[in-house]
């Protein structure tokens, strides 16, 4: 017992290789056992040896506990008994032990409480405890020493039991470890598994080194992003050279700018800042003439009008048909005919043949001083001729110029036009294209379609009611929706609504830039930068509102040219691993910078190590 013992102390004192031990990434465990028995030590001091054997299984519950069902089946001699008699046992123990230890020794203690039979009858209960050893013997498995004691329920049947054996861990193989092309990307990611190629491409073909494969590749022998399908994209705006009209602006419009998002490229566009369908350009009343180039924009016209609506006079006596009371049949009363030109209209004129005044329904009176029709003494103007109760109608609208606000402009109201027909005079008129009320001086009704007291014209958000300036804050973080970077999540508005990126995540990305290893002069990732870059996947999932941009560099030993493409190939290794690993290729950025960024002396063998690096940052779009 005192060797078991030293021998346990010992192995606390090992606890420092590198090495697996049963925890939360490997919990689960088989066990084999033979053991020794002895029912006679305890009570005369004479030994009563069995044998048997003993299987079990153990599963990882926390850092120090493991629990187990091991069952036990032997032949003991028992006291007050002759021969060997069989014995069996199921128990549930708990084992205490350092899971989380990488050491080649891991001693435990145990204790639990079972159930035992002799010759499967006679049952009983029993409580075990003791402690044990573990040897490690490969990368799995372990060899196990193991003492136990046994308190049992019942007289005569305390025992002690050695058992050894072995114990096993349930793991899965890791798919990374297998490569068989030997072109450095594991089988589980590469696409082409039995004909090597670039990590960058998948493990598959890539002649120009762009990371996309030869077999999707639009242009094999000419380097460009995988978004267009390999070919070259000078200006990174989505479309390749091939097909974008322009090749060196960035834009959306078949590789174009368009300023205004009408539809209309910049260079196609004759109104480049302002939305519009026609040439690029506003067309307010849809005739088919700009704005700009349209003398009534907010009425549907003609060309040759200049955009106007064309005057309509059916009958040619200068009379609008909107105005003309016999539109049909020329005349000069209001477009009517007066034979006896006396100013009253013959449908009106009780005498046609002979010219009289209105105030006498057009026949003769006594005295006309002005010579109106209009007798002196019922004319409104007698010393000054015309067809309005004897007084002068410029704009021929009916109502006399003493009487007409606008005397030169023909019109109903106070003699003045009403182009909206909403009961104010267009002069009054603050909208005179647009019916509104007399309240709002000739204007609609303020517009507030969502409801939150903004008017729609001065309101960025107008579908959506809030008190930000009328755009809604969905995370409560005092910034609105519209100039919310991060509409959804909490933040700080110096950070434009974004949550503040921790101190310990920024520590963790200035270390993933020393951390991650490629193979000398390559861009294939050494097995040991997978962990690490796993933890930039942890981080992104962490911030989901920001992107990963990753950035490659290198000394000055070598051709710029070969440097700048080994920087870029780098960082589209990690950039194409972390889309492996389930990142969305839009929360990620990658560029290659060759040696034109150093950060210490490419002179000494410390400075260039420093230099050759992968930068990771968290940027917000």
């Amino acid at each position: 017992m005192k060797k078991f013992l030293l021998l346990f102390l010992f192995a606390v004192a090992l606890q420092k290789q590198p090495l697996y031990s049963q925890n939360q990434a490997f919990p689960n465990a088989i066990h084999a056992k033979i053991n020794v028995s002895d029912y006679g030590a305890l009570f005369d001091s004479k030994p009563k040896l069995g044998q048997g054997f003993e299987l079990g299984y153990f599963h990882n519950v926390s850092p120090y506990i493991n629990i187990g069902l091991p069952f036990k089946l032997g032949l003991a001699k028992l006291p007050r008994t002759t021969g060997n008699t069989v014995t069996t046992s199921l128990d549930f123990v708990v084992h205490l032990e350092n899971t989380a230890s990488e050491g080649k020794l891991l001693p435990y203690a145990f204790l639990g409480a079972g159930y035992y039979l002799e010759k499967f009858a006679n049952g009983h209960a029993q409580f075990p405890f003791g402690a044990g050893l573990k040897l490690r013997v490969s990368e799995y498995a372990f060899a196990n020493l193991q003492l136990e004691y046994r308190k049992a329920l019942v007289d005569e049947r305390d025992n002690l039991q050695l058992g050894l054996g072995f114990v096993y861990l349930l793991h899965k193989p890791d798919p990374r470890a297998t490569d068989s092309d030997g072109d450095g990307t594991p089988d589980v990611a590469d696409k082409c598994p039995r004909v090597a190629g670039s990590t960058t491409a998948f493990g598959c073909p890539d002649q120009d080194k762009d990371g996309v494969a030869d077999a999707d590749d639009t242009c094999p022998t000419q380097p460009g992003p995988a978004t267009t399908k390999g070919c070259p994209d000078t200006d990174n705006d989505g479309i390749a050279d091939t097909v974008d009209e322009c090749p060196d602006q960035a834009g959306t419009l078949n590789g174009c700018p368009d300023t205004d998002n009408d539809g209309v490229a910049d260079k196609d566009d004759q109104c480049p800042t302002e939305v519009g369908r026609f040439n690029g350009c506003p067309d307010t009343d849809f005739d088919g003439i700009a704005d700009k180039d349209d003398k009534c924009p907010t009425e549907a016209g003609l060309a040759e009008n200049g955009g106007c609506p064309e005057k309509k006079d059916t009958d040619g006596d200068g009379f609008e048909d909107a105005i003309d009371l016999c539109p049909t049949t020329a005349g000069p009363v209001y477009g009517c005919p007066d034979a006896d030109n006396d100013g009253v209209a013959d449908g009106d004129d009780k005498c046609p043949t002979e010219a009289g005044p209105k105030a006498n329904d057009g026949c003769p009176m006594a005295k006309d001083s002005d010579g109106d029709g209009f007798d002196d003494a019922k004319d409104e103007c007698p010393t000054s001729a015309g067809p309005v109760n004897g007084c002068p109608d410029t704009d021929k609208d009916g109502v006399a110029d003493k009487d007409d606000q606008c005397p030169t402009l023909a019109g109903k109201f106070n003699g003045c036009p009403d182009t909206d027909l909403d009961g104010v005079a267009d002069p009054d008129d603050k909208c005179p294209t647009e019916a509104g009320t007399v309240a709002n001086k000739g204007c609609p009704a303020v517009k507030d379609t969502d409801g939150d007291g903004v008017d729609d014209k001065n309101d960025p958000c107008p579908t959506a009611a809030g008190s930000y300036g009328g755009c809604p804050d969905s995370d409560g973080d005092g910034v609105a929706d519209n100039l919310d970077k991060c509409p959804t999540t909490a933040g700080l508005s110096t950070n434009f609504g974004c949550p503040e990126v921790k101190k310990e995540t920024k520590t963790q990305l200035a270390a993933a830039t020393k951390a991650v290893q490629f193979e000398t002069s390559k861009s294939v990732l050494k097995k040991e930068s997978f962990a690490v870059l796993d933890e930039m996947v942890d981080i992104l999932r962490q911030y989901p509102d920001y992107t990963l941009s990753i950035s490659g560099h290198t000394d000055d030993i070598g051709d710029d040219q070969r440097n700048l493409r080994l920087s870029n190939d780098r960082a589209k290794a990690c950039y194409d691993y972390l889309i492996f690993r389930g990142i969305k290729a839009n929360r990620l950025r990658y560029a290659g910078f060759g040696e034109n960024r150093p950060i210490a002396d490419n002179n000494t063998n410390e400075g260039r190590d420093l230099n050759r690096r992968v930068e990771f940052e968290l940027i917000l779009e």
